[in-house]
């Protein structure tokens, strides 16, 4: 048996499992802004978790307090979906509301979250980003919807 013959498999493996990876990959691109919060509290309950928080943040919004109710999808608590509420005030007095819904997944002491939201003003924003629970940030990667 060659070498080649030996290698065949792996090398097979190796391109079968790039091309799947290639496939189900997601990255997101284009204009995007960063929104930063702290906790303000955290409620937990058999029904899951709400944790509250604010930031200031760029592009208009202002003042941001945000609201998300998390639902954990198995026994151990490490993913799940969420749903919640923002509300933004800036220095002019616009108020603007957003509906929050996605997924989560926790590893350690970091949540990964996954957004679409919509604001009352018509935009659509994809969000991403994570929860550091130990520290009690937020940090956000907000790219709006064309």
């Amino acid at each position: 048996m060659s070498i080649f013959e030996n290698l065949k498999l792996p090398i097979i493996l190796g391109i079968v499992l790039f091309g799947v990876s290639s496939i189900f990959g997601f990255k997101v691109e284009g204009e995007s802004f960063e929104a930063n919060f702290k906790i303000s509290s955290w409620t937990a309950s058999k029904d899951g978790s709400v944790i509250t928080s604010e930031g200031i943040v760029g592009e208009g919004y202002g003042k941001v307090y945000l609201t998300h109710k998390f639902s954990s999808n198995n026994a151990e608590g490490s993913s799940g979906d969420f749903a919640g509420q923002a509300r933004t005030i800036n220095k002019d007095g616009e108020m603007r509301f957003a509906s929050l819904q996605g997924v989560w997944e926790r590893e350690g002491t970091i949540v990964k979250m996954y957004s679409l939201d919509g604001v009352t003003n018509g935009v659509m924003n994809y969000v991403q980003g994570q929860v550091d629970l130990f520290a009690g940030t937020l940090s956000f990667d907000v790219f709006p919807i064309d």
